[in-house]
């Protein structure tokens, strides 16, 4: 059902999701320190709230969207 729902055509065409979320992409130097902990140090990433996991998970998704479009992750100004 959620499928179907994200395919309502607005006018004559269907949006494009994912290419609009890479658009909006921002590099965040917090979720990019939270990565890196996450990486050196998983032992106190791990010992976080959930809620910094998932957000971190959301981010690192965004991230690989907006780069799988042609979107440089690495500049600060995104």
């Amino acid at each position: 059902m959620s499928d179907t729902l994200g395919r309502v055509a607005f006018l004559d065409d269907f949006p494009d999701k994912d290419r609009r979320r890479a658009e909006e992409f921002k590099r965040d130097e917090r979720m990019e320190q939270l990565a890196s902990l996450r990486d050196t140090n998983p032992d106190a990433f791990d010992r976080m709230g959930p809620t910094v996991r998932i957000s971190l998970g959301y981010y690192a998704n965004d991230k690989k969207n907006a780069a799988a479009h042609g979107i440089d992750v690495t500049k600060e100004s995104n």
